[in-house]
């Protein structure tokens, strides 16, 4: 099997394991309770639009005004004011501390990996 193959399956496992988590249930189970929160989905789905609405001005290359930094800010936080809003958005958070873990644990093997192989300078200098 090719390597990339079996980094490929490993990878598999570890989705299988990470979905066991208790920060990926709690994740879950935040976002239902979200999806069933009319208030809740309403104010998710406004700060949504407006974020979608302040990259494209960026995308177009204008500078963001006062006015519209001032009503994202007002629009995060109405929406963070709502209990369900805040406990998805703290799921969320937590899960994506432990995906950041695993990413550098993942860089962590690369790198102890790739430190070992010797460079092509190496490898020249033992042929001489």
């Amino acid at each position: 099997m090719a390597k990339i193959d079996a980094a490929l399956d490993l990878c598999v496992e570890l989705g299988k394991i990470l979905s066991e988590t208790e920060e990926f249930q709690k994740m879950k189970e935040a976002e239902a309770n979200l999806l069933h929160g009319e208030e809740a989905r309403a104010l998710v789905e406004g700060l949504q639009a407006l974020q979608m609405e302040i990259q494209k001005k960026k995308l177009a290359g204008l500078q963001l005004t006062e006015e519209d930094k001032k009503r994202m800010q007002e629009t995060e936080a109405k929406a963070l004011a709502n209990p369900l809003v805040k406990a998805s958005f703290e799921a969320h958070e937590k899960f994506q501390g432990v995906m950041s873990l695993v990413s550098t644990k993942i860089r962590e093997g690369i790198n102890s990996n790739s430190q070992q192989m010797p460079t092509d300078e190496e490898e020249e200098e033992d042929l001489n």
